[in-house]
C-alpha cells in the first residue's frame, strides 16, 4: 500500500524516540502529526518542543482520532508485537523498534496482520543502518576481502556523555531489567542487545543465516562504582557467543568484556572484524572508539593481501548519547527512519522485515537457551511458544 507522505504517530517517548523523531523532521515527505505516552507532562514537552498538534496518553485513542497512516513504536519491548498488530488492523504502516516480539508467535502473528492489512512494517535494526557498517557492507559486496568467512564481534564499556546520565539510569528504564517485560528472562541485558549483534553479523556476512549457536556462560562481578542504570544488579552473564551459519564454511563470535560485567577493554563500544579469503575490514558500531591505525583514530580500516591498508572516517557530528567516533544517536536511527518513509512513499521492500526482526530474536532465544543448558542450540531448536521468561 503506497502514500504519498507519510503522517506519522510516535508511541513511547523515551530516549529513542528523540532520535526517531530527528529521522522524520529531516525527511521532506514525513510529518509528524501525533505523540503518545503515559506521561502526559513528557508528551506535551516534546509535542510543544517540535510543534506537534495532537497529543494522547492512550495509544487506541491515537489510532482512532489522529489524522495518520504510520505508527513509530518507542514502547518498551512487551507493548511491541501487540501495538504492532493493533496498528496493522488501523491499516497503519508501522516502523517498530528492536527487540520485534519475545516469542516467534508474537512476531510471526505481528507479521501475519500487516501481510492482512497490505501496510508496510520496518523493524528498527538500526545496526545495519549505522553508516559505518553500511561501507564494510558496501566493500564487501565488492569483493574487496574477498569471500568472507569469518565475523568476530568485540563488545567493550558503552561510556555514557555526563550530560546524559541522569536520564539513562532513571527509574522508567527498570522495565529492561525484568525477566517478562524485557522478554529476556534471567539475561534481559543480552534480550535486548543481541538482536542488534545477530542482525549485523548476517548483514556484514552478506545476509547467510545464522544456523546455530553456543553460549559461554559467566558470573558478573562488578566494582561497586559502577553499579548503575537497570542491569546493576545482574548476576549471570553471557561473555562470549559463538555460532555457525547456514555455509559450514563461515562462523562468528561475539565477546564483551566492558563494565557491566567487571572486565576491561581498551576498546569502546561495538566493533567488528569480518575475515576474508584475502583480506580484512576492521569498523567501529554503537559507541565505537579506539581502533587505531598509523596513530589516529579510524572508523573502518580496510586490509588487503599485497595491498595497501584504506582507512575511513564518517564525520557525522558526534554522538548525542555516547562518548564515541560513530554516530548511532542519532544518524543510524535517522538512516533507518529515512528508509522507513522512503519504503512507505517508493512502494519499496525494507531492508529489514518483521520477518527479519522474528529471526535475530530466535538467535537471541537459542543464545539464552544454550547458556541454561550447556550445550549448542540449533536455531530452529526455538519453537513458536518458547520464551526466555
Amino acid at each position: 500500500m503506497k502514500s504519498e507522505s507519510v503522517r506519522v504517530g510516535i508511541v513511547g517517548m523515551g530516549n529513542a524516540s528523540n532520535s526517531h523523531l530527528q529521522g522524520y523532521i529531516s525527511h521532506p515527505q514525513a510529518e509528524v502529526i501525533a505523540v503518545c505516552d503515559l506521561d502526559a507532562v513528557r508528551a506535551v514537552q516534546i509535542a510543544s518542543q517540535h510543534r506537534i498538534g495532537k497529543i494522547f496518553t492512550s495509544f487506541s485513542e491515537m489510532l482512532e482520532s489522529a489524522p495518520i497512516n504510520s505508527v513509530d513504536i518507542a514502547t518498551p519491548t512487551f507493548l511491541h508485537a501487540s501495538m504492532t498488530r493493533q496498528a496493522c488492523a488501523a491499516g497503519m504502516h508501522v516502523h517498530c523498534e528492536k527487540p520485534f516480539c519475545r516469542s516467534v508467535m508474537e512476531g510471526t502473528e505481528a507479521c501475519e496482520a500487516a501481510h492482512r492489512s497490505g501496510v508496510k512494517l520496518v523493524v528498527g535494526e538500526t545496526y545495519v543502518f549505522i553508516t559505518s557498517h553500511m561501507k564494510a557492507r558496501e566493500l564487501v559486496e565488492a569483493g574487496e576481502i574477498g569471500r568472507p568467512l569469518q565475523v568476530r564481534q568485540r563488545h567493550g564499556a558503552w561510556l555514557k556523555r555526563k550530560t546524559l546520565a541522569e536520564h539513562l539510569d532513571s527509574e522508567e528504564r527498570h522495565w529492561r531489567a525484568d525477566g517478562e517485560k524485557s522478554g529476556g528472562g534471567d539475561y534481559p541485558w543480552i534480550f535486548d542487545h543481541a538482536v542488534h549483534f545477530f542482525a549485523a553479523a548476517e548483514y556484514l556476512m552478506l545476509d547467510r543465516k545464522i544456523s546455530e549457536v553456543h553460549s559461554v556462560t559467566g558470573t558478573c562481578r562488578v566494582d561497586a562504582k559502577h553499579r548503575q542504570g537497570p542491569y546493576s544488579n545482574l548476576e549471570d552473564d553471557i561473555p562470549i557467543i559463538t555460532w555457525k551459519y547456514d555455509d559450514s564454511d563461515c562462523q562468528g563470535v561475539w565477546m564483551r568484556a566492558e563494565r557491566l560485567n567487571g572486565k576491561y577493554d581498551y576498546m569502546s563500544g561495538f566493533s567488528t572484524t569480518i575475515i576474508g579469503e584475502t583480506g580484512m575490514i576492521e569498523v567501529l558500531g554503537e559507541g565505537g572508539r579506539n581502533l587505531i591505525w598509523d596513530g589516529q583514530q579510524q572508523h573502518l580500516v580496510l586490509h588487503r593481501d599485497g595491498r595497501e591498508t584504506r582507512c575511513f572516517r564518517f564525520d557525522e557530528g558526534g554522538d548525542d548519547v555516547w562518548n564515541s567516533e560513530i554516530c548511532y544517536y542519532s544518524r543510524g536511527h535517522i538512516n533507518q527512519v529515512h528508509h522507513f518513509v522512503d519504503c512507505v512513499v517508493q512502494d519499496r521492500e525494507p531492508r529489514f522485515t518483521g520477518e527479519d526482526g522474528v529471526h535475530s530474536v530466535r538467535c537471541t532465544l537459542a543464545t539464552i537457551r544454550s547458556a541454561r543448558e550447556g550445550r549448542p542450540i540449533r536455531v530452529d531448536e526455538i519453537g513458536p511458544e518458547y520464551t526466555a521468561y
